[in-house]
């Protein structure tokens, strides 16, 4: 479950308890890569500063990246934990410092801990064309596959139809394009719609680049002209 938040309020914390717990920890990187998947520690503590071991609070995760691709789901401490639980999987898109909220309602306690998210340094490049021929003024969206959220968006202007999108996140993307005039909107590969277009995989620092050939075979934009 993704929570975004606005205000990111912080709540305060109950008076310290000589036997249970006092606030929480939240631990995470001090820098992670946009689009790659990382993990963060939450530990419950008493008063002392040491891992309240009795803690059984269930924790939600909030974040202000209005990008982000993953965040946990709500999570219930057990016995097992002994008061800190480690959280797999998080994953932020948007590049730049954000704050990651732990909080716990119910027992009024939360923690804020500020994270750097790095440019994956990925990038999309190939050509709109239309009946397989170039086409000129193309423009071409990227979307996170997961969220279906658009990353960014730049035209297709090299050579009056190449395309270049650099700075984009690592993981699962899509592609789509439109172009002025009497065309429909398509997305890689040839698909009608966004839930029905293919999903690529961008690597931190690699270029994803259109090709004819099957083994390696990339997003092409082919729109339809409208008769």
């Amino acid at each position: 479950m993704v929570l975004l938040v606005a205000g990111l309020g912080l709540i305060a914390a109950p008076p310290a308890s000589a036997t249970g717990w006092r606030t929480l920890a939240l631990r995470v990187p001090a820098a992670v890569v946009a689009g790659v998947p990382f993990d963060v520690t939450v530990t419950a503590l008493n008063a002392a500063g040491r891992p309240a071991t009795a803690y059984r609070g269930t924790v939600r995760f909030a974040t202000d990246d209005v990008l982000v691709r993953t965040l946990p789901d709500a999570y219930t401490f057990t016995r097992a934990d002994r008061g800190t639980h480690t959280f797999t999987g998080l994953t932020l898109v948007g590049t730049g410092p954000h704050r990651l909220i732990a909080r716990d309602v119910s027992h009024r306690l939360n923690d804020v801990d500020r994270v750097l998210v790095e440019n994956a340094g990925a990038a999309i490049e190939g050509q709109v064309l239309s009946g397989f021929d170039p086409v000129e003024g193309g423009i071409v969206t990227v979307y996170d596959a997961v969220t279906g959220l658009a990353l960014t968006t730049g035209p297709a202007n090299i050579d009056g139809y190449y395309y270049r999108i650099a700075g984009l996140p690592a993981g699962d993307v899509k592609v789509g394009a439109v172009v002025p005039g009497p065309y429909e909107p398509d997305f890689a590969n040839d698909r009608d719609t966004l839930a029905q277009a293919d999903v690529f995989t961008l690597s931190p620092g690699g270029t994803l680049v259109q090709s004819w050939e099957p083994e390696t075979f990339g997003p092409y934009l082919d729109v339809q002209h409208i008769e």
